[in-house]
């Protein structure tokens, strides 16, 4: 066999070897001489396959990429950036959300085949793509009548009818870093049984060791998020809801009234969020087609 031969195997056999992690590496966009490559796009289709369970196609998922580089980009020109450890922690709060550790959800994504890497750099441009929005468009403006607009095409012209709740609230208190927050648990859990009436019930609290009982105060559900409200909806006048952790240890709420107040409607916050985030969303999609048209993007 002759040198030239012989070398000639040589490299196919290296090309061979290399060739899937060179199909991978591959360079398909240059955004501002960012490249994006064939890896880039697989992981991004497994991660909406993980996720939304629908897998779109290379090019709508290379577009999106696109996108994001774009926007990363922009928003480091006002200096609009957030650190590792930053996306570190919105990383953990996604997997608490969803009942997981940060370290069961990576072993998640790794079983998928999905680097945890890929959903931390959407995560990090949505983040700062949103504060550049807000900086660029800090005034949201959605009038009263836009929303009672809203609500009358959606179920019609009705009587706006809200609910105003008197509530108690109760803190079992719980030091910083203490680690009796399981038996305060249980000790709400119980008050909670026993509580019956507002006026007889705070004999209770009033007996228990580091429980605060604070002053009545007024909420409209119009002004509530929809789970807070559906909360107070199943708690009878007179009792408490369930005990949940807050920054100062375990907190209830005592149902002390309820009643009707014309002129809000239950539904008014919701909607009112639902127009903010159509508004807030035009003036991203608005901004980011000026970038795209004075963005360098060179296709391979």
């Amino acid at each position: 066999m002759t040198v030239c031969r012989r070398l000639c195997l040589l490299i196919a056999a290296v090309v061979a070897i290399l060739s899937p992690a060179a199909a991978m590496a591959q360079v398909l966009v240059m955004v501002s001489g960012q490249p994006i490559t064939a890896n880039d796009v697989n992981q991004r289709v497994k991660l909406h396959q993980l996720i939304e369970r629908k897998a779109p196609s290379n090019k709508e998922v290379l577009e999106e990429l696109i996108d994001e580089r774009i926007k990363i980009q922009q928003a480091a020109r006002f200096t609009i950036t957030v650190d590792d450890d930053e996306v570190d922690r919105m990383f953990s709060s996604v997997a608490e959300r969803s009942g997981r550790t940060a370290a069961q959800l990576t072993a998640g994504f790794a079983q998928s085949g999905l680097n945890a890497k890929t959903f931390k750099e959407k995560l990090r441009a949505d983040y700062v793509w949103n504060q550049y929005v807000r900086a660029r468009s800090p005034v949201v403006n959605v009038r009263d009548s836009d929303v009672v607009a809203a609500l009358n095409q959606k179920d019609g012209p009705q009587a706006f009818v809200a609910t105003e709740y008197t509530l108690r609230p109760i803190v079992l208190v719980v030091p910083r870093n203490g680690s009796n927050l399981g038996a305060r648990m249980q000790e709400a859990s119980a008050l909670r049984a026993k509580f019956n009436g507002c006026d007889a019930g705070m004999d209770l609290v009033k007996g228990m060791k580091e429980t605060v009982m604070r002053s009545p105060v007024s909420r409209l559900s119009s002004e509530m998020t929809e789970p807070m409200r559906k909360i107070l909806d199943k708690t009878e006048v007179g009792r408490l809801t369930p005990p949940e952790a807050s920054q100062s240890g375990v907190e209830l709420f005592a149902v002390c009234a309820k009643r009707e107040v014309k002129g809000e409607s239950s539904k008014k916050r919701d909607v009112k969020d639902q127009l903010m985030s159509t508004q807030f969303q035009a003036e991203s999609k608005k901004l980011l087609a000026e970038l795209r048209k004075t963005t360098l993007i060179q296709y391979r």
